[in-house]
């Protein structure tokens, strides 16, 4: 008799561990359900604004930016009045194509010099093409506290170093904006200075009072989606 109330009561406990067990199951799932189904509504929130063509566009803008910097490969910016030829002929020709947005810049070449190899009798520009990697995945970015979106390439390529004869690699983006005319421009990229969205969005984040006018100074400074 004993010995069945033993087998009775092991079975009666193997059978209340089951359920919490399956209980435990049910609610991890129920977890990973609501989880899905709030990334899924912010996703609904931030629809893609780059079609698979913008994306293609953007690609080509991108080599096509590379082989413009490497036309520019071992031309002397010194002294001055040669440095400011340069700058013009290059943010000229880029813009001729459509290259970058109306508000990019390229960088100060006399004080950035990422790109410039430095003697005592000159200073040129190091922009060969085998120095600049561009990557092959996409990403978008959509800034909820400016209601913008951003598409990011990854670009690697050789830096001159400050501190030391050897070059070094350097990893970064060519960032791209979509304006409400549907145009694809390059944003920002090494060499380039604009907008930095992402440490806009942050200001929108953190100053509420101030959100919709950093939004709005964004969206009719840049004039991108």
């Amino acid at each position: 008799m004993k010995k069945w109330m033993i087998i009775g009561t092991a079975v009666s406990l193997m059978f209340l561990f089951g359920c919490q067990n399956d209980q435990k199951e049910v609610q991890s799932t129920k977890v990973e359900e609501k989880t899905k189904a709030k990334e899924d509504n912010s996703k609904e929130k931030a629809k893609s604004v780059f079609t698979r063509k913008d994306r293609q566009i953007a690609k080509e803008k991108a080599e096509k930016f590379i082989v413009l910097l490497t036309e520019f490969h071992g031309r002397s910016i010194y002294p001055n009045d040669r440095y400011k030829a340069v700058y013009e002929e290059l943010t000229k020709k880029a813009r001729e194509q459509k290259l970058i947005h109306p508000d990019t810049q390229f960088i100060n070449l006399e004080y950035d010099t990422t790109f410039v190899e430095r003697t005592k009798e000159d200073s040129k520009l190091i922009l060969r093409r085998d120095r600049f990697q561009l990557g092959d995945e996409f990403q978008e970015i959509y800034y909820k506290y400016l209601d913008v979106h951003e598409l990011t390439l990854p670009i690697k390529y050789m830096a001159k170093s400050d501190t030391s004869s050897k070059d070094v690699e350097l990893e970064s983006f060519i960032r791209f904006v979509k304006t409400t005319d549907g145009e694809i421009y390059i944003l920002d990229a090494p060499m380039l200075n604009s907008v930095d969205l992402e440490k806009k969005d942050e200001d929108a984040y953190y100053d509420e009072y101030k959100r919709k006018e950093i939004q709005q100074e964004v969206k009719e400074e840049l004039n991108i989606q």
